[in-house]
Formats: structure tokens, C-alpha cells, sequence
């Protein structure tokens, strides 16, 4: 596997800002995710870490984000193969990383558990998570092994060079980085509220789920493009951190609760299951009670949000604003948080 110096894969440029062209961005941003997918692939190759994969799993999303945001400075063929192995990366790691997530909460809500009826129908779908986990980790090794992540920084290297020769009267796109924010942020933010505007209540878990994603993306651009956003983008990308994790606790309750349910209506066929059924229905009883509670979070986080109030916060306007240095983005992008 190659080795890689994060220290100077930020060399196209050390300062970005409001009035760089978003092609320079490209460059310095989408390699430094790159290399921060690649640091992690040992780590998760190994699974002495669970958190190596977590770690490499939300690299490989912004780094599908960012090629989003710059798709426009690609050739469409050129893009499309290389977002292809992104996003092959990013499907093989989230299954298993799930998988993950999964055994991880069962076995906290076993430790946890004072009820031995309940016990016994943890311990029951905890075996089946181990051997689900075990399949997508196997999984995960063929799929890197095809993909090669490592591969990666030299494709989107070349990929670069190539766009240096691309004369100006053929470049598309936003002229600066602030034109590319404002767009960005203005469309992304539209997507969140119309997500919210049609959620139909607490039990409309498609909806949550595509608020969801939806608050994700909005986060991931500001997260890329905020030295072109300036002081107010950071300040208020706490919220949408905060949104985003608290709709990420309640999907994971569905996801958790439609594993047990899938094992209550199974079960119920069979005989002599009916203690262990009853302790499934325990356990989902309190993965409900736990949905409930993040969505009264969620419901009181972002109920009466008004888009015209957040425009405001979350669109730069397009005054010029100084130039913010950020020579050392790469390790910027290694300390952000997780997800």
C-alpha cells in the first residue's frame, strides 16, 4: 500500500478563500480526502479498531461530497469513473459498518438489561449480528481488494492534470468559490426544508430518513467550501452537526427496531419460542421508547426553524469578504468530527 504524507498533499495551493477559483479548490480539497481515506485502510483492513472503519466510512463520504460540489470541473467520463470507485468504497464500508453499529448497541442493551427473558432474546439476535458481521467484514476485504482505495491518489492526480490543460473558454462552473458557496448553500438548504415541510409525523420514517440525508449534504458543502463562507457558516454548521446526529440516532432505532420485528413475526411461527418472543418484544418496546425520545429532540431542535431565518445564517453574502489562509486544510479535514 502506498504511504502518504498529509502534510503535503495540500501543495496546488496554500490559500484558499472567498475568490479562489473552484478549480484550485478541487484540487487541494478532494486529494486531501483522498489521502484521509487511505490513512484509515490498514486500520480497517486489520479491524483491530472498529473505529478505523467508522473513520474511513465518513472519509469516503465527504470525499463523495466534495467530487458533488466540483463535479462540474470534470469531464463527465472522467467523473463518472472516478466517483464510480468512490462510491463502491463508500457502499462496502457503510454495510459493514452497520453491521458494526448494530452488534455495538445490542450488546450495550445487554449489559445493560435486568430482565432475563429480555437477556435471552438479546443474546439470541446478537449471535445472528456476529455472523451478519463477520459476512459484510469478509465482504469488505474483497471489495477493497477490487476497488483499491490506495489507487486512488494517483487516478485523481492525473485526473487534475489533465483539467490544468482545459483552456478557460471550456471551463464551466462558478467563477470564485463565494459564487460556488452561495449557490450551494441556498440549493442545499431549499432540499432540507422541503424534506421537512412534508414529513407527515413521528412515524413517517421515509420522510425522517430523507431529512436526513438531506441535512447531511447540507453540512458536508459547508463543511468544504467554508473559508468561503466565513465566520457565520462555522458558527452555524453546529446546528446542522447536532440536527444531523440526532436524526442519525433515530433512523438507527428503525433500522434496529425493524431487526427485531423481523425476528417477533418469525418466531411467532414457530413453537416453542414463546419466552424468547416475549423478550424480543421487550426489546423492541424500548428501541420504540428510545425513537420516541430522539424524535421529541428533533422536534423541538428544528419544529418552528424558519428557512428565511436561516438563509440569513447560512448563505455568505456576496459582498467580497478576506481571503481566510488555511494552509493547513488537510489536517483541518482530519480533525473534523465524525459524521
Amino acid at each position: 500500500m502506498m504511504s502518504l504524507n498529509l502534510n503535503n498533499v495540500a501543495s496546488t495551493s496554500g490559500l484558499l478563500g472567498p475568490q479562489t477559483p473552484p478549480r484550485l479548490c478541487a484540487r487541494e480539497l478532494i486529494l486531501a480526502r483522498v489521502a484521509e481515506l487511505v490513512k484509515h485502510e490498514a486500520g480497517t483492513r486489520s479491524g483491530e479498531d472498529i473505529e478505523a472503519l467508522h473513520d474511513m466510512r465518513v472519509a469516503s463520504r465527504r470525499l463523495r461530497e466534495a467530487l458533488e460540489i466540483f463535479q462540474f470541473c470534470f469531464p463527465p467520463k472522467i467523473y463518472d469513473r472516478l466517483y464510480e470507485r468512490v462510491r463502491r468504497t463508500t457502499r462496502t464500508l457503510g454495510r459493514a459498518r452497520d453491521a458494526d453499529v448494530a452488534v455495538e448497541y445490542f450488546t450495550k442493551l445487554l449489559a445493560d438489561s435486568q430482565d432475563v427473558v429480555e437477556q435471552v432474546a438479546l443474546q439470541d439476535v446478537l449471535r445472528r449480528l456476529a455472523k451478519q458481521q463477520a459476512r459484510r467484514r469478509a465482504e469488505m476485504q474483497r471489495e477493497l481488494d477490487k476497488v483499491q482505495p490506495a489507487d486512488l491518489f494517483a487516478r485523481f492526480e492525473k485526473a487534475f492534470d489533465h483539467l490544468e490543460r482545459t483552456p478557460p473558454s471550456r471551463q464551466r462552473g462558478s467563477r470564485t468559490a463565494l459564487l460556488l458557496a452561495r449557490r450551494l448553500f441556498a440549493q442545499r438548504l431549499r432540499e432540507v426544508f422541503a424534506c421537512h415541510r412534508l414529513i407527515k409525523g413521528e412515524a413517517d420514517i421515509e420522510g425522517l430518513h430523507n431529512l436526513r440525508i438531506a441535512v447531511k449534504k447540507l453540512r458536508y458543502a459547508m463543511e468544504t467550501l467554508d473559508f468561503a463562507g466565513g465566520e457565520q457558516v462555522k458558527e452555524n454548521l453546529k446546528f446542522f452537526k447536532k440536527l444531523q446526529t440526532g436524526l442519525g440516532d433515530l433512523h438507527d432505532r428503525d433500522v434496529f427496531g425493524e431487526t427485531i420485528q423481523r425476528r417477533v413475526d418469525k418466531l411467532k411461527k414457530q413453537s416453542f419460542t414463546e419466552h424468547l418472543s416475549n423478550g424480543s418484544e421487550t426489546v423492541l418496546a424500548t428501541i420504540a421508547k428510545q425513537r420516541q425520545n430522539f424524535y421529541t429532540d428533533y422536534a423541538n431542535l428544528f419544529g418552528a426553524a424558519q428557512i428565511q431565518e436561516w438563509r440569513a445564517r447560512v448563505v455568505p453574502p456576496p459582498a467580497t469578504m478576506k481571503k481566510s489562509s488555511i494552509s493547513t486544510v488537510t489536517a483541518a479535514i482530519v480533525q473534523q468530527s465524525p459524521e
